[in-house]
């Protein structure tokens, strides 16, 4: 699961490339052979998007080189988000020229993500997730069984659930943000941070990591009282039906 894991946000690095030079730090967008985006399919959306992102991440990078808080001509950060803005706007206006578009529709591309890296990010975790969860699982059933009374295998359940998700909502985040860092290929994300899904939906992934951490639970519980032979009620029933045929052979011997 975890070589998965691992595949997955491989792929997520990847699929970030677009072959433009980041690393210029002049605020000049890299030549590109002009065409129409408004005659064009789906494709040439993404395209716009993925010039979009990485204008805004060379105007960051302008910005963090000119008027930084390591630059040397720091001047407090209103300086610092006007060099930025004015960069990415001059950006935004160049890759809008080049592909017959308006600056207002490639800044409306930047938050355009695309759905399956965000997905493949949020699945990879949850399968490190549900490994963890297993290995917790297992280890509350051996030490909280079922036959100590079901009341404190379900509060130890609710209380444990309760902690995993905390940490795991804690951890998947920053596995997100890592995940990002990959992708636009900066550690200096910025604002950008808010954009991450798993940042936008903290509740609700709290939400899903009790309920993941209660099935497999549930799961494990089950597998457990399995090993341990737990008779069940049909075995109860043919274990008297047993003993009652063996007492009608004694009575007939003699």
């Amino acid at each position: 699961m975890t070589q998965i894991a691992g595949h997955l946000l491989l792929l997520v690095g990847l699929a970030g490339c677009t072959g433009l030079d980041r690393d210029n730090t002049n605020c000049e967008w890299p030549q590109e052979i002009a065409m129409s985006f408004e005659v064009r399919g789906p494709a040439l959306q993404r395209h716009l998007s993925d010039d979009a992102l990485v204008a805004e991440d060379l105007a960051i990078r302008y910005a963090d080189s000119h008027r930084g808080t390591r630059s040397g001509d720091f001047e407090g950060f209103t300086e610092y988000r006007r060099t930025r803005d004015e960069c990415m706007t001059a950006l935004f206006s160049t890759i809008a020229t080049s592909h017959g578009v308006t600056s207002e529709r490639v800044r409306e591309s930047l938050v355009r993500r695309r759905t399956g890296l965000d997905a493949a990010v949020i699945l990879s975790f949850a399968v490190l997730y549900g490994f963890a969860a297993d290995r917790l699982a297992r280890r509350l059933s051996r030490r909280f069984p079922l036959d100590d009374g079901w009341s404190v295998a379900l509060l130890a359940t609710f209380v444990t659930a309760v902690a995993m998700s905390f940490i795991g909502v804690l951890l998947g985040e920053q596995w997100s943000v890592a995940a990002e860092v990959i992708r636009v290929g900066n550690s200096h994300l910025s604002y950008r941070t808010f954009r991450i899904p798993w940042v936008q939906h903290r509740e609700k992934l709290f939400v899903g990591g009790l309920f993941l951490f209660w099935l497999v639970a549930v799961l494990r519980y089950r597998a457990c009282t399995r090993a341990t032979g737990d008779p069940g009620p049909e075995a109860s029933d043919s274990g008297r039906s047993n003993r009652g045929s063996n007492g009608r052979a004694r009575s007939a011997t003699r």
